[in-house]
């Protein structure tokens, strides 16, 4: 009987220093902890799970990819033992929330302590067989045309709107945003990279010299630029560059002489979401030979629409995995193209035209991958998921979040303060400890509790009653958006810290206003400031910031979801009402 160790499966990830950290009581007989101790090692990767015993603690890593999901701590007891703590990774690679972790959990313990798991392996076919036929299998073509559905339904709702109007006749059609576009993308590059463990099948396939390469080929990225890059980056990548493509062909589409063909658009699309999923099944050498992404252009569509009959069953194979079992989809993934355009053909007239589009629609697009300026290194600064722009005109209307990117357009004013490069800003301490000294607020005692380091941070609130965010390149800490923060370097009063804050951070140029909260964290103990802009231009972010944000205060806690900023919303708000 092996007993498996830590040497016995490669490349192992440690347990990130962030991890959830739970009280539990779990109780096993004799037999489950033996089962447990002899933790688990796969024979292929179809089993997902590696697990070795070492020092009372029970280590449980992703096979494929060797992430540490969990490390549950046990204690004896007289008729077995009991699981007493967990530490469960929910890192940017987990896709699920705690409870979706914790069931997980649950069941990884009740089979890995069970004989089941421990009995000599049965035949590679059957188990081939046994996995195809689970919900969710990623082997399946309409498992993953389903997956991919949202995400190409998602940008047709949020681009259409800019060449077509009435689409509030459009079965399964809502405002999209571009944040529910980047959800969308998150969830796919979840599932393929291995974050999502409802999803099972193609380990192999879906690894970063597989499908990442395939992905890299098909849909047109830089290969010296992805060479080093994980498998989540590479895809979320790749269906940016779909997003693009898509938005292009709306666009091209619209340029067509009228009647404008609906249907047609949507056939087109449906086809690059096919040919997507083909990459992602590994089918596309044969489906779409030397096909790439640059093949699907609106001039070109009569190349993948002809035939459309026989085309929407090419990806089925001869024996469908789905014919052991029916596979089920939640009910998100269940809007489909095809769907959509059976609704469409019972449509009794064609949808209203209207080319009344404001000069300000234009087709906004994600920002470049690297940033404009560099670190305090002076190395580039890459960004994995670029930001991208709003329109101009939701600056001027107070209930739309407005966006900037680095160097990206701006109006010239808002209320009548103009957006202007604050170009003699302070560049040592002891100038930003003038600024601070020109327009001081009072403030309570602060007691920096032992241990901590001292932080400022500052709230702008714009005259409309908006409040300034920024987004902090690649989501540092965790952060999709957050307000202007930094430590105190020594001789910095917390003031002079909170104004240099928001100019290095948000590019603005601010007076404070009043004391707003004092907020502990792990390492810092943080003191925020209300302010008001009187200057700067939020294009000139620093390297920190790949975006700066200006949102309506009720829809802070919409935007700004970590949690360590919750206690800042709450104060803001109050401060406001």
């Amino acid at each position: 009987m092996h007993i498996a160790t830590k040497s016995d499966w490669p490349d192992l990830k440690p347990m990130p220093a962030s991890y959830e950290d739970m009280k539990i009581k779990l109780h096993f007989n004799a037999a489950h902890m033996r089962n447990l101790r002899r933790g688990f090692v796969p024979s292929d990767q179809n089993e997902k799970w590696f697990l070795y015993f070492e020092d009372n603690i029970l280590h449980i890593h992703r096979s494929w990819t060797g992430i540490k999901r969990y490390e549950v701590v046990f204690d004896e007891d007289e008729d077995g033992g009991v699981a007493r703590r967990v530490r469960i990774n929910l890192g940017p690679d987990y896709g699920g929330t705690l409870d979706d972790a914790w069931e997980t959990l649950v069941d990884v313990l009740a089979y890995y302590a069970s004989d089941e798991a421990h009995r000599p392996d049965e035949p590679g076919l059957v188990s081939a067989l046994k996995e195809a036929t689970q919900p969710n299998y990623l082997g399946s073509p309409s498992v993953v045309m389903e997956l991919l559905a949202p995400y190409f339904w998602r940008i047709v709702c949020k681009e259409l709107p800019k060449y077509y109007s009435g689409l509030d006749a459009l079965p399964g059609y809502e405002p999209t945003s571009f944040s529910d576009v980047l959800s969308a993308n998150e969830r796919i590059a979840s599932v393929l990279s291995g974050a999502d463990e409802r999803f099972h099948g193609l380990e192999a396939w879906r690894t970063e010299q597989g499908l990442g390469k395939a992905i890299i080929r098909t849909l047109e990225l830089d290969p010296d630029w992805y060479a080093d890059e994980n498998l989540h980056c590479i895809l979320s990548e790749g269906l940016a560059g779909l997003s693009t493509a898509v938005t292009k062909i709306i666009a091209d589409w619209r340029n067509d002489p009228p009647p404008y063909d609906l249907k047609a658009l949507f056939r087109f699309i449906s086809a690059l979401r096919e040919f997507t999923a083909s990459v992602i099944l590994g089918t596309h050498t044969v489906y779409f030979p030397d096909v790439t992404l640059s093949d699907f252009t609106w001039s070109n569509r009569w190349r993948f629409m002809q035939g459309d009959e026989e085309a929407e069953n090419r990806l089925e194979p001869e024996e469908n995995p789905e014919d052991f079992d029916e596979v089920p989809v939640e009910d998100s993934q269940q809007s489909s193209f095809e769907k959509l355009l059976r609704e469409l053909e019972a449509l009794d007239a064609e949808l209203e035209e209207d080319d009344a589009l404001e000069d300000e629609e234009e087709i906004f697009q994600p920002g470049p991958p690297v940033h404009p300026r560099r670190d305090d290194n002076g190395n580039l600064v890459k960004l994995a998921h670029p930001s991208t722009p709003t329109a101009l005109w939701t600056w001027r209307d107070p209930q739309s979040i407005a966006i900037v990117i680095p160097d990206g357009p701006m109006p010239s004013e808002l209320a009548t303060i103009p957006f202007d490069s604050w170009d003699d800003a302070p560049t040592d301490r002891a100038g930003w400890q003038r600024v601070a000294e020109q327009h001081p607020v009072e403030e309570p005692d602060f007691n920096l509790p032992k241990g901590k380091k001292a932080a400022a941070g500052v709230v702008i609130v714009e005259d409309d009653g908006r409040v300034w965010a920024v987004a902090p390149s690649n989501a540092y800490g965790g952060y999709e958006a957050t307000f202007p923060k930094g430590t105190c370097t020594p001789g910095t009063s917390l003031q002079a810290a909170a104004i240099r804050e928001a100019y290095e951070e948000a590019g603005l140029r601010v007076q404070l206003t009043r004391f707003l909260v004092d907020v502990p964290r792990s390492t810092s103990y943080t003191r925020y400031y209300l302010a008001r802009r009187i200057g700067g231009h939020p294009g000139d972010m620093g390297w920190e910031s790949q975006a700066v944000l200006l949102i309506p205060a009720d829809r802070l806690p919409e935007i700004l979801t970590h949690k360590n900023d919750a206690p800042i919303i709450k104060a803001v708000q109050e401060a406001l009402s």
